[in-house]
Formats: C-alpha cells, sequence, structure tokens
C-alpha cells in the first residue's frame, strides 16, 4: 500500500469504507476518483489479527457501492495476491490501460517512493447504480383493500 499521511486520508475521508471492532478500525478500502466514469479501489488492509473473516472483501464491497451511487461505470485496483480480486469477479488486465495511474507512480517514484510491482485488476458494472423504485401495488387491489 502506498503510503498516506493523516492529512491525506482526512482530506479524502469520504472516500473510506472502514470496517471496526472494539472501536479500532481493523480493515479499510478507499475509492480514488480519476475521473466522473473511473476510480480505483485502493488502500485495501486487513489487520493480520482479522485475517479470514472476510473483512477485506466487506470493504471492497462497500467501496463497490460507493463508486455506484457516484455512477462510476469502472473499477479498477492493483494486488500482489492474484485470487483476491479474481474471487469478487475482476479480470485481470495491464495497468497500461490507466495511463493516471502509471503518472502517479511516476511522480511517486521520482519523489523517492519505492513502487512494489503489482497486478492489475478490472470490474465494469453493466449499468450505473440506481435506487430501487417503489412498487405501487395494482390499483385494482388498492381499491378493494379500502
Amino acid at each position: 500500500m502506498l503510503p498516506r499521511t493523516r492529512e491525506q486520508i482526512a482530506m479524502n475521508i469520504d472516500n473510506y469504507v472502514v470496517a471496526a471492532s472494539g472501536g479500532r478500525v481493523v480493515a479499510c478500502a478507499a475509492l480514488e476518483e480519476y475521473s466522473p466514469s473511473l476510480a480505483e479501489v485502493s488502500s485495501v488492509a486487513v489487520a493480520r489479527s482479522e485475517h479470514g473473516k472476510g473483512l477485506g472483501t466487506d470493504v471492497v464491497l462497500g467501496v463497490e457501492r460507493l463508486a455506484r451511487a457516484r455512477n462510476i461505470s469502472e473499477l479498477f485496483a492493483m494486488s500482489l495476491s492474484d485470487r483476491f480480486f479474481l474471487a469478487l469477479n475482476y479480470g485481470a488486465t495491464s495497468i497500461s490501460r490507466y495511463p493516471e495511474k502509471l503518472a502517479r507512480y511516476d511522480r511517486l517514484s521520482a519523489d523517492g517512493v519505492d513502487i512494489v510491482p503489482k497486478r492489475c485488476f478490472q470490474k465494469v458494472f453493466e449499468n450505473t447504480w440506481q435506487a430501487p423504485a417503489l412498487v405501487e401495488p395494482p390499483r385494482e387491489q388498492a381499491l378493494r383493500a379500502s
């Protein structure tokens, strides 16, 4: 995970999904928007003591809900592990599809940050998320009920 300062997290707190236990954060993930239709699932982390409890899945699904609510149609993620994102129906892809991410890596490298090579995964939502429509009862049944 790339380093984040307290200030960076505070400025982007609305983009984080967290899981808490006993008053402490035990898992997190963030939505990093690159354009109105593209965002990255970033900062995925789970406390070692909480591994295997599904919290990583929970926070990533929370980020996906946040993306859908913002009408973002494509997510990508960088990971050292293939299985996690593949299990969440992400497909393997090339980071070269995301020049915005490559440019960010270039800036960080220039600032002396070591970039660990990771695999890239992508998920495209078929339709943007919409709030469910209210279903009206058929008029005939409503009249009989009164």
